[in-house]
C-alpha cells in the first residue's frame, strides 16, 4: 500500500471517514477551513475566524483518529499514533484585508495552508477566472514575505497565472499548487500552463494532480484512471517526479448544494454530479499503481503519493 499526503481533501471528515483514509494509506490530509460548514470562497474576518474555532473542535473530537499539525514533527507524531495528520488551510487570505498582522493569530492557530486568490480578484492578486491576469498586487507582495516568514505554505491552486508565477519568484520557501493540473493536458483556466510548471520547479514546489472531472479532461464525458495517468505523465516529462503530488480534491459525502456558487461557472467547473476519474480511496491505491505502467519505480510512486509534500513542509512550516 503507498502512502498518501493529500493536499486537498473536501470530503466530510468524520471519524469513519478518518479511519478510512488510514485503511487505504491516507496518513495526511489537508483541508479548507473557509469550506468547513459551508462553502465560501471569499470569508470575511469573522467567517474565517467562526470556521476556524469550528473546525478545531471538530478535529478536536476526533482526537482518537486525527491529529492537527502544527509543526513539522507532527507528521510523525501522528503516525506513530496511528492517527491521520489534518493540516488546516484557506482557499482564500482569511479576511485580514490590509492587516496581515493578524495572519500570526491565524498561524498561531494552527493554520499551515494559505492560498493567495481563489478564482477572482482580491486585494492581494488576481484569481484565474480574471481575464486581466494582472498578477501580484504590492500588497500581494507583503502578503508572499508575510506568510514565509510565519512559515505557511503558499498555494496558488486557484491563482492565476502572473499571480502564480509572481508568487512563485518570490518566496523563499517551496510553492504548491494543492490541487491543479496541466494545461497542456486540459485546458481549464483552473489548470497550470507550462510557464508557472517550470517555475515551480525552479521553486522547488509541488503540483497536486487532482480527480475533479472538469480539470481531468476536456467535455461532458466521464475521464479514467488513464486520464489523470496522462497528466501524470506530463508533467513528469516537463518537470520531473520530484514536482508531483496528489490534491484528490475528494467530496465524499458532501451534499451537490455546498457546491452551488462553483456551479455557476460551469466553465471552470463543469455540470453536476462530478463522477471523478479515481472513484474512491480504494481506488485511489488501484490509480497509485497503475503508475508502473508510465515506467515510475516503486520509489518514485512514493514520492508522489507522499513525500514530495512532505518535503515543502519540512523547508516551510515550523
Amino acid at each position: 500500500m503507498y502512502p498518501v499526503f493529500d493536499l486537498l481533501n473536501g470530503s466530510r471528515i468524520t471519524e469513519a471517514y478518518a479511519s478510512e483514509c488510514l485503511a487505504h494509506g491516507v496518513v495526511a490530509i489537508h483541508v479548507t477551513v473557509n469550506n468547513f460548514s459551508a462553502v465560501n470562497p471569499r470569508p470575511t474576518l469573522r467567517d474565517s475566524l467562526n470556521e476556524l474555532a469550528a473546525c478545531r473542535a471538530h478535529y478536536r473530537s476526533l482526537g482518537q483518529v486525527a491529529r492537527i499539525v502544527e509543526c513539522y514533527a507532527d507528521f510523525a507524531k501522528a503516525s506513530a499514533q496511528g492517527k491521520l495528520a489534518v493540516v488546516l488551510g484557506y482557499q482564500n487570505v482569511p479576511g485580514v484585508e490590509r492587516d496581515l498582522n493578524i495572519l500570526e493569530l491565524h498561524h498561531g492557530l494552527g493554520v499551515r495552508v494559505i492560498q493567495i486568490a481563489h478564482n477572482v480578484r482580491n486585494l492581494y492578486g488576481d484569481g484565474c477566472a480574471e481575464s486581466a491576469d494582472a498578477g501580484l498586487s504590492g500588497l500581494g507582495r507583503e502578503l508572499v514575505a508575510e506568510l514565509n516568514r510565519l512559515g505557511i505554505v503558499i498555494d496558488i491552486s486557484h491563482a492565476g497565472e502572473r499571480t502564480g508565477q509572481e508568487a512563485i519568484e518570490l518566496s523563499k520557501h517551496p510553492v504548491t499548487a494543492t490541487h491543479a493540473n496541466a494545461y497542456a493536458v486540459c485546458t481549464n483556466v483552473r489548470n497550470k500552463r507550462d510557464s508557472t510548471l517550470d517555475a515551480l520547479k525552479k521553486n522547488g514546489g509541488v503540483i497536486g494532480l487532482c480527480y475533479l472531472t472538469p480539470l481531468v479532461r476536456p467535455g461532458g464525458s466521464t475521464p479514467a484512471h488513464a486520464d489523470v495517468a496522462a497528466h501524470v505523465d506530463y508533467v513528469r516529462k516537463r518537470i520531473g517526479i520530484p514536482h508531483i503530488g496528489i490534491g484528490s480534491d475528494f467530496i465524499t459525502d458532501q451534499p451537490g448544494e455546498r457546491y452551488a456558487e462553483f456551479l455557476k461557472k460551469p466553465e471552470i467547473y463543469g455540470t453536476w454530479p462530478w463522477r471523478f476519474p479515481v472513484a474512491d480511496l480504494a481506488d485511489q491505491q488501484r490509480f497509485l499503481s497503475s503508475l508502473g505502467e508510465l515506467g515510475l519505480t516503486e520509489q518514485e510512486i512514493r514520492a508522489v503519493g507522499r513525500d514530495n509534500f512532505l518535503r515543502v513542509f519540512q523547508a516551510t512550516i515550523h
